[in-house]
């Protein structure tokens, strides 16, 4: 089986790792993969794995513009020369585009909704393709009620974490040495990790510092992640003079090396259809803060795989962060039940099996 993988762009994020990552778990399983999008800056990566990447022309927005049409037409001569046998599309435009491409070669196409979407045109035509993968029930939900996706057609495929990144244990000497990169001084690191959006809620954070610092003297922040409120995000930590106390890092596709050294992982999300940043803290066995919203419920459940505060509520937010740092048996225990959830649920290669079911119950 050849599978075509589009999106929009190849850049560091929760779309990018899994396209990445399902196309290496389904190589172990005999199954081809060629990627199709407008580039990025982790084209290279696909290089390392043998992946073969095809350029569009498909970075915009306008789900019916010209470059979605050409782009339509390109994927329709990728089918034909690699002689592909399904399509998965991952974002908005490149569904539309798969949707042209197999009204003129009749090859069918899946989607993954990674999140949340407005409706816009999607209530005039149907792009969702044969079937919906929902990477969380939340996400479910949010197709039936305010997409009007037929319940029939959606399958809830949990997003899966390459576990042998995050099982790596530092040694003392090693932790340090990435502190030290980093620019840490000593003192509990509170981090999070995220495209540097307003609905990822990293202002939350940096408004809860000044009371963990009341608290932990010694306490320091990282965010990680690049976005259009950089410039904001530091502006506020400038305001609130944090300058010496939160850290910004632009994205980087290690993020065991960067978990590794944090002590606590807050995500802070307004909106989140399930959270591949906090399957791989918990992966990486740091406890875990989260907003009560969406997906992130489903991974944490009732308070057991981690603490959930109230969406935008920096105060308890805050509050939890204080209680983990200073009590370590209960970071302990959240971090031992955050990573045995990841094992059990969230791995890349059920999420795999699950996938490639669903594209030989469509292929065949």
């Amino acid at each position: 089986m050849k599978i075509l993988q589009v999106t929009t762009h190849f850049n560091i994020g929760g779309i990018t790792n899994y396209i990445m990552s399902l196309s290496k778990a389904l190589r172990g399983r005999n199954v081809l993969t060629v990627v199709a999008t407008s580039g990025g800056n982790m084209e290279q990566e696909l290089d390392v794995l043998g992946i073969k990447h095809e350029r569009l022309g498909i970075d915009t927005k306008f789900e019916f513009g010209p470059k979605v049409i050409r782009s339509a037409f390109r994927i329709k001569d990728i089918i034909r020369r690699e002689k592909i046998d399904l399509m998965h599309a991952h974002s908005r435009v490149s569904q539309v585009a798969c949707r042209i491409a197999s009204y003129f070669t009749g090859v069918p196409y899946v989607t993954t909704c990674h999140g949340y979407f407005k409706k816009r045109s999607r209530g005039l035509v149907d792009t969702w393709g044969a079937k919906v993968i929902a990477i969380s029930d939340a996400v479910r939900k949010h197709l039936i009620e305010d997409l009007g996706v037929d319940a029939s057609r959606i399958e809830v495929i949990y997003n899966g974490v390459d576990m042998e990144k995050f099982l790596l244990k530092y040694p003392g000497d090693a932790l340090e040495d990435v502190r030290k990169a980093i620019g840490f001084k000593k003192g509990p690191v509170v981090g999070t990790i995220g495209r540097l959006s307003s609905v990822k809620g990293q202002r939350f954070l940096i408004h809860a510092m000044p009371y963990i610092i009341s608290q932990v003297p010694d306490a320091q922040a990282v965010i990680v992640g690049s976005g259009e409120e950089d410039i904001p995000l530091k502006n506020l930590a400038r305001s609130l003079h944090l300058t010496d106390r939160v850290s910004f890092m632009r994205s980087d596709p290690d993020t065991a090396r960067i978990l590794s050294v944090m002590d606590v992982f807050v995500f802070p999300s307004i909106k989140e259809g399930l959270g591949l940043a906090l399957l791989e803290a918990m992966a990486s066995g740091v406890p875990c803060v989260a907003s009560d919203i969406g997906g992130i419920k489903d991974i944490i459940g009732n308070n057991e795989r981690g603490i959930l505060v109230p969406v935008g509520d920096s105060e308890k937010l805050a509050k939890a962060v204080v209680r983990l740092i200073q009590d370590p048996a209960a970071r302990s225990e959240l971090a031992l039940k955050g990573r045995a959830a990841v094992m059990e649920k969230y791995t890349i290669d059920r999420m795999a099996d699950e996938i490639l079911k669903l594209y030989e119950k469509i292929t065949l």
